[in-house]
């Protein structure tokens, strides 16, 4: 009985933690995307930060230039592509690029709407849905163990009395 509460107290807040700790790392990228209806902006970013470009949902990938604060700072990204929602338009990625110093970025896609942001974090994605995963698993587990304690508990006290 005592084990069974146990796991199911700690699964609960051990899943519970990831679930929101997953679900804010993920919100926290997606409150950072700059989105520039006229095409073009500048982006600050910090040495070894990715920047993804994001289109709009159902449109051709724009032709874009990207100019970083000094000859070669611009570097190639990552290839992983996501799609993410911001103020309820769809977007999805199209190119990133890696900053190789701190500085402003200029974004240029011909008068193309663009947003330009870090990449989607699959470690929070995969963390939310561990999280909540752990949490109804082991909770179940714990709600099991539980219950066969106060049942082993009610057939001690059957026998005592016998």
């Amino acid at each position: 009985m005592i084990i069974g509460s146990v796991v199911l107290v700690l699964s609960l807040a051990i899943g519970i933690t990831l679930a929101v700790i997953g679900i804010s790392t993920t919100s926290g990228g997606i409150k950072t995307i700059e989105v520039f209806d006229s095409g073009s902006g500048g982006v600050a970013a910090e040495e070894g930060d990715v920047l993804q470009l994001y289109k709009e949902a159902g449109t051709s990938d724009p032709s874009c230039r990207i100019t970083g604060p000094s000859e070669g700072a611009v570097g190639e990204g990552t290839i992983q592509t996501s799609a993410t929602t911001v103020d309820g338009e769809q977007w999805q990625s199209f190119d990133s690029v890696t900053a190789h110093e701190a500085g402003v970025y200029r974004v240029d896609c011909a008068g193309t709407p663009v947003a330009v942001g870090p990449p989607v974090s699959l470690v929070g994605i995969f963390g939310a849905v561990g999280g909540i995963l752990l949490g109804l698993g082991g909770g179940f587990l714990g709600l099991v163990l539980l219950g066969l304690g106060v049942l082993l508990l009610v057939l001690r006290k059957r026998e005592v009395r016998e």
